[in-house]
């Protein structure tokens, strides 16, 4: 298989950065994850607790609870005080774990022991991330493991493992992806522009539908990484949020009209399929093609016109649906301002519409003579 820019930029991405969940996951992450992370972010009191425990290499294990995980806590002291970053990290030097409530307001034991099902899988080695691993597996809760050798902090939460780390790396991490992301959101938009510029000309194949789709599944896969290292960067990491905005402003608009106007499902079942891509077959066109339900990428397609009608500034989205399905993309091209007299609602606006649209295609069909 010919090496396109797609795939050296995702061989790009996993070259040189170091995953911090399994490829399989990236799109897996629920919100509650990021909820977490807020939490365990730089600059926040617990992970400023976690931080002064890796410095001290004492080792430690904090538990963020819930009612399940509140089942296995064997002995220990109960003290239910305030959360501070210093009692969390002084009661930590204990052997056991610092068991929090689930609000991180307060410090419901210490030195307690954690004892779930020793049938859960774990890869990890040491007692510590076993137990935190196994405990966050079997109650879905939060926990994270301190390593008294290196000091590196591990945090599970349900089946997720991610290591966290420091502010430096992240902020690495942060600008090379935004990197990849922008390259892939210049790819994006050239193939955007060129399946415009087929459907003022008739010429659209499934091919360059699919195109459009597998850029911007690869875009929402590394937005969801970019994501991740912003969240845990907290506010250190504000700066770069403007970036990244930008960098993803209106992709997920323009996937969901392309669906729209080739497809007959949903845009989340489609999101669904994607989603549920492999890296590798994401990286063919020809699997991606037989996903999506198509039998050839060089069959011919046309569009319902919603994307194109959507780029039209005085038409609402129920003047849109109505357009589609009254008068259909090819017809709507050429309209002129009397072929909306027949629609009540558009009749004071129709030398406008009509303007607008003739503006966009020749906009269009400027580019296709360039």
């Amino acid at each position: 298989m010919t090496e396109t820019p797609l795939i050296k930029d995702i061989k790009d991405i996993e070259k040189n950065i170091d995953l911090q969940i399994k490829k399989d996951k990236i799109n897996k992450t629920g919100d509650n994850f990021f909820d977490i992370l807020h939490v365990v972010a730089h600059g926040t009191p617990l992970r400023t607790a976690i931080e002064k425990i890796a410095r001290a290499r004492t080792g430690g294990l904090i538990v963020i609870s819930n009612d399940d995980a509140l089942k296995l806590i064997r002995g220990g002291f109960n003290i239910n005080v305030k959360f501070t970053t210093a009692r969390a990290a002084e009661l930590s030097k204990m052997d056991g774990a610092v068991i929090l409530d689930k609000n991180v307001k307060r410090i419901l034991y210490a030195a307690s022991l954690l004892v779930p099902s020793g049938a859960i899988k774990t890869n990890e080695t040491g007692a510590r991330h076993q137990a935190a691993e196994r405990t966050a597996r079997q109650t879905g809760s939060s926990v994270i493991a301190v390593s008294q050798r290196t000091g590196t902090s591990t945090l599970y939460f349900g089946d997720q493992k991610r290591w966290l780390k420091e502010i430096q790396e992240l902020f690495t991490r942060t600008r090379e992806t935004l990197a990849s992301l922008e390259r892939h959101r210049k790819a994006l938009d050239e193939n955007i522009l060129n399946l415009s510029i087929k459907e003022i000309a008739e010429v659209v194949k499934v091919r360059d539908v699919v195109a459009v789709l597998q850029r911007s599944e690869a875009i929402f896969r590394i937005e969801k990484l970019v994501q991740e290292y912003l969240t845990e960067m907290g506010k250190e990491g504000e700066f770069l949020e403007a970036q990244f905005k930008e960098l993803v402003k209106d992709v997920e608009k323009d996937f969901a009209f392309v669906i729209k106007d080739y497809k007959n499902i949903s845009v989340a079942r489609v999101r669904k399929l994607l989603e549920e891509l492999s890296q590798e077959h994401l990286l063919d066109l020809t699997h991606i093609m037989g996903t999506l339900g198509y039998a050839s990428l060089d069959e011919k397609i046309y569009p319902r016109g919603y994307r194109f009608l959507n780029k039209v500034p005085s038409l609402s989205q129920d003047d849109v649906k109505l357009l589609v399905k009254k008068m259909g993309f090819k017809k709507l091209l050429n309209a002129g301002a009397f072929d909306f007299t027949v629609f009540k609602q558009l009749a004071n606006k129709r030398t406008q519409i009509a303007d607008e649209i003739k503006k966009l295609r020749e906009n269009l069909i400027l580019k296709i003579k360039n």
